[in-house]
């Protein structure tokens, strides 16, 4: 982040949009008129309002038709998910005397693969502790190193205080809207469509005369350098 910080800030300074004065910043005037027409277009601004108001209503969508799933069919989705974003040999427990475990996968961590068990609750109440201590007893059943537990709604203080204990398994606790954020960002349930935006490339526009100028000699000097061929 620095790095790209300081990128971005030389750029600008040479351009003279910004003033340095040791290690503070300033806007020049010649900054603000650029500023100023960074977005003139307020079609443009509408346009991408409406995309985001669109994805936040899908988003809210999602999670009334995840609530109103069959909870086998909600758990292969999770399973879906899982494969999505790595894991492997992931499967539906659909047993009973899992102790509440519904998918187990494994997931490679450097060297070594590990073992992960996760509870499904497609409710959006607010999940308590015991299912917490409830998931990890049930670790040992499957050689399972760590824990997850997935709900479409919130976690308790009591819950996320003990997630992670010291000398105790750890189990990850993701929300309604911490799933939402999954399916889509590995796309699963939903897909994405793509639109195209032209816009005018106000950079193109901005050479100077003297930047023309400057260029059209360059390219006469190297014409000029170029070794004469002897004709026969």
């Amino acid at each position: 982040i620095k790095d790209t910080l300081w990128s971005r800030l030389k750029n600008i300074s040479e351009r003279g949009l910004v003033a340095r004065d040791g290690q503070f910043y300033s806007i020049t005037n010649q900054g603000i008129e650029y500023a100023s027409k960074a977005d003139p277009d307020p079609k443009r601004k509408v346009l991408l309002r409406n995309i985001a108001a669109f994805n936040e209503d899908q988003k809210k969508a999602l999670k009334d038709r995840l609530g109103k799933m069959h909870p086998d069919r909600f758990q292969h989705l999770i399973r879906d998910l899982l494969e999505e974003m790595g894991y492997e040999d992931v499967r539906v427990t659909g047993a009973s005397g899992d102790r509440g475990v519904d998918v187990v996968a494994t997931i490679q961590f450097g060297i070594t693969t590990i073992t992960e068990v996760v509870q499904v609750k497609r409710y959006h109440k607010t999940i308590n502790r015991p299912l917490l201590d409830q998931l990890r007893g049930a670790l040992p059943l499957h050689k399972a190193i760590r824990g997850t537990l997935i709900s479409l709604g919130n976690f308790s203080s009591g819950c996320k205080e003990f997630a992670i204990f010291p000398g105790a398994a750890p189990i990850g606790l993701i929300d309604g809207d911490h799933l939402l954020d999954l399916l889509f960002e590995h796309e699963v349930s939903i897909k994405k469509r793509s639109a195209i935006l032209y816009e005018i490339n106000e950079d193109y526009f901005d050479e100077s005369p003297d930047d023309i100028k400057e260029q059209n000699d360059e390219e006469m000097a190297c014409e000029s350098c170029q070794p004469e061929i002897p004709v026969n």
